[in-house]
């Protein structure tokens, strides 16, 4: 997008946010706050996202009103954008609680009252690539509102990751706590892994006695200009593999006409029928790690990502598998990890950057709406 269109949307953001948005606001927030409704928002997605399925499935079962407030405005068109996100304000204006996964604008356009907590679960677990304020371009200069500043608190994978979220969120000390991430508590499922992989063979029985290989590369670019890299040397693997290995791909939803196989199961359903995992810069990675399987890292434009975004960590010295750069070694290093993997390091990496994910991260969230009646609806 040219640089003058950029910066006119930017600044037509930055203006709805402190005008009619607020308005949407200030209208309904004279009526009675209602601490047991919970709003689950997005705006990347029609659909409750699966990030947030368990938590408010959790909250549901305590007793909580539980509404979803989803619209993918990249989709939606002006008319409709706006709409949604007036809606979304004057429910906001009354809720007790709400919950996001993703950057949600309309929920800092103004300042909310102090009865109403709101909690970010981000999507992704530990501290990869750099996003938010920690790198030029995710948020952009010309948008002169904030994309964090109404969290009271983010919900991270383990201690480690509380310093990443802090900078790239803005967050003031404590906001940040590690809680882990609900979507991860069913990695420690047994009954959720086998109902997942009689789902994969029921609806494709070619699979049942294959190893299966998951491809889930992450997107670069902008999330309107989204693609990826990578991808077709992957696919040029499958008739130099085995016979009874299998690749899958499935690339990042922002990228438009991507390959998306296995369709039938969400992505935490193959990754726990996956054998091995294959991915670039994606948090996912941190995920695959709890199921102690073998994993790789095919990065052919390792040294262009550093130097546009760049990391947390040192990607060379601080992932657990092999870092794959150059396209004559992949074959060879992905049947190695395959067939002979060396898991020393994935505890020590799981203890540092996914210790709170233990199977109990949705209570604990949950547990974060917990009110006392003494509490100020103002």
């Amino acid at each position: 997008m040219p640089v003058k269109k950029s910066a006119v949307k930017q600044y037509a953001k930055s203006l709805l946010q402190s005008t009619l948005l607020p308005l949407c606001y200030n209208i309904s927030r004279r009526e009675p706050l209602d601490k047991k409704l919970i709003l689950f928002a997005d705006s990347n997605s029609d659909t409750l996202p699966e990030t947030m399925e368990s938590l408010r499935a959790e909250l549901s079962s305590r007793g909580f009103t539980c509404e979803d407030w989803c619209c993918d405005l990249s989709k939606a068109g002006i008319v409709g954008g706006l709409r949604f996100m007036c809606r979304f304000m004057r429910r906001y204006a009354v809720a007790g609680g709400v919950v996001v996964c993703n950057y949600f604008v309309p929920l800092h356009a103004c300042k909310k009252r102090r009865g109403t907590r709101t909690v970010q679960i981000w999507h992704s677990c530990g501290a990869f690539k750099k996003f938010g304020y920690s790198t030029p371009g995710d948020v952009s200069s010309h948008f002169k509102g904030s994309v964090s500043k109404n969290f009271d608190i983010v919900t991270v994978s383990s201690p480690a990751c509380i310093p990443a979220f802090e900078e790239a969120f803005r967050l003031k000390s404590g906001a940040a706590r590690a809680l882990g991430v609900p979507r991860t508590d069913v990695f420690f499922d047994d009954d959720f892994t086998q109902s997942c992989r009689k789902k994969l063979y029921e609806n494709y029985p070619e699979l049942e006695g294959k190893r299966l290989i998951l491809y889930l590369p992450t997107f670069r670019g902008d999330a309107s200009h989204a693609y990826s890299i990578g991808v077709g040397e992957i696919v040029q693997l499958r008739d130099k593999l085995p016979d009874d290995c299998v690749i899958a791909v499935r690339e990042h939803p922002r990228v438009r006409n991507g390959k998306v196989e296995l369709d039938r199961l969400t992505t935490n359903e193959l990754l726990v029928c996956a054998d091995m995992l294959i991915s670039d810069y994606s948090s996912a990675v941190f995920e695959f790690a709890l199921l102690m399987r073998p994993m790789l890292l095919w990065c052919p434009d390792l040294g262009e990502y550093l130097s546009e975004r760049d990391f947390y960590l040192d990607i060379q010295r601080d992932m657990p598998c092999p870092v794959v750069t150059d396209k004559a070694e992949l074959l060879t290093k992905l049947i190695h990890e395959l067939d002979s993997p060396d898991l020393t390091g994935y505890r020590a990496f799981n203890d540092k950057y996914m210790s709170a994910c233990d199977g109990n991260a949705t209570k604990r969230a949950a547990d974060l709406f917990k009110r006392k009646d003494t509490q100020h609806n103002g």
